[in-house]
This record gives C-alpha cells, structure tokens and sequence, in this order.
C-alpha cells in the first residue's frame, strides 16, 4: 500500500508550528542554552585553560558585576549604545532619503551608483584620520564611520523596494491626482517597507559592529575599548563579561527592532 503524498507544493505549504513537540523560538532557546552548557562543562572539566576561556557562570557574574559599575556604565555601555543608536538613525534616515533621489532622478541614480557597487572594497577604517581633521577626536568621527558603514545596505534595499513598485501604480496616482508627497507617504514608502525593513536590520547589525570595531582600535572609551584594554590586560573574565554584555545589546536590538519593523509592514496585518 502506497502512502498518500500531498498534491500542494511544498513552497505552499504552512510552515510547521512545532518540530519534535517544540515552537521554534523554543528551540533557539535549546540551542543557545546548549551551546552555553558545553562551554561551561569543557572547562570546568580543565579541557580548556580558564585563562584562555571562563565558565559561562562566570562570564554572566562578571557581566552583572560591570552591570553594577557606575563607571562603566557611563564611560563604557551608554558611550556605546549613543554611538549605536545616533548612527542607525542618521543611517536609515539618509539611506532611505538617497535611495529615493536615486529612484525619482536618473543622473543622481547614475552618479552614485558605482561608488555604491564598491564601497564595501574600501577599507573604512583607513578614512579615520580624515574623520579626525574634519570633526576633531571623540565620539564625532565614530559616530560619522559608523553611519557610513551602515548607509549603503539601506540605499541599496530600500531603492530596490522602491523600484519594485509597479509603474502602473504609479500612473493611477497621477490619473488620482495626488503629489510627490502624497504618493510618496501612502504607497511608494508602504510598498517599498518590506525591503526597507530588510535594510534597517542589516543597518542595525552593521552599526554595531563597526562601533565596537572602531572603539576597539581607535578610542579610549566604550565597549570596544573595554573589551581591548581587557585583552591587553590579561583580565579575561572582564573581557567575556564584556563580550557577553555586547552579545546581550545585539540581541535586544534586533528583538526589538524587528518587532517594530513587524508592525510597519502591511504584509503581516
């Protein structure tokens, strides 16, 4: 007897609420779980030298004690998270804002679109001593780096949401009789958010690296320096207190953003 086969393609059916009686937000929290209780038994066995690597128990008392510092929490943490947080916004603002004179003019499209093609080959780091005359030492240039890191994914993902919509709806716009601005709030920004909000959160992503990477070499605060100046101490529970610390902000931003995200985009309503 030959077992029956579903007619509906896979790609079409939904997708499986459970896998092995779990959700898939609870197998993350297996997997992350897991992950953490093997480090902590390799080297509590004495696999692995503590001074290379801590026990995961110690790296989160560690991480609750710099929680409880006064001093790193201001010099360190909130440096970080401004810096973060100033750049993804300037990012997402000035990447959607290009990406839509890309889209509305040709000859700006044709103008920037090879230095956007290569971006990525230039090394930015390399960029901050012109940063430095141009805006002086502090957070400034980080600040500046960190928003041009992240500007290019948000051009390029929002251009093509815009791009992707169609020129029919366009027309009817016009035939509605609504403006630039008009067409721009009520459908070219609501159609083109689905890839906008794929760009924010690789924007996101991107910020975060290049903030903590730019502080680790460049700076005398922050996260990235903590983490440095710890390293070249030879304090290593500080610094995988630290790292656990900039693990936890990732996480939280990308929770948080993608929740708000999921509430801009029409697809999910």
């Amino acid at each position: 007897m030959t077992s029956r086969r579903s007619v509906v393609p896979r790609y079409l059916r939904p997708k499986p609420r459970r896998i092995a009686l779990l959700s898939p937000p609870m197998w993350s929290v297996v997997v992350v779980v897991g992950f953490f209780v093997i480090v902590e038994l390799i080297v509590q066995s004495g696999a692995v030298s503590s001074f290379k690597l801590v026990p995961v128990s110690t790296m989160a008392t560690t991480a609750f004690d710099l929680l409880g510092d006064s001093a790193f929490l201001v010099n360190d943490l909130l440096r970080s998270v401004i810096i973060i947080v100033v750049s993804f916004v300037a990012a997402s603002v000035l990447g959607v804002l290009v990406a839509y004179a890309m889209w509305r003019w040709g000859a700006c499209r044709r103008s920037l679109s090879p230095y956007l093609n290569v971006f990525y080959a230039v090394p930015t780091f390399a960029m901050y001593p012109i940063m430095v005359v141009l805006f002086g030492t502090g957070s400034l240039p980080i600040i500046a780096l960190t928003t041009a890191f992240g500007v290019v994914v948000v051009i390029l993902n929002s251009l093509n949401g815009f791009n992707a919509v169609p020129e029919v709806v366009r027309k009817l716009a016009s035939t509605l009789g609504m403006g630039r601005t008009q067409y721009f709030k009520k459908i070219l920004l609501p159609a083109a958010m689905p890839d906008i909000a794929a760009g924010l959160k690789l924007c996101m992503a991107y910020s975060v690296i290049a903030a903590l990477a730019m502080e680790f070499i460049l700076s005398t605060q922050g996260l990235g320096h903590f983490i440095s100046y710890s390293y070249d101490s030879f304090a290593t529970k500080d610094m995988y207190g630290a790292v656990l610390i900039v693990a936890m902000l990732a996480l939280v931003a990308n929770i948080g953003l993608t929740r708000l995200l999921s509430k801009l985009d029409w697809r999910r309503r």
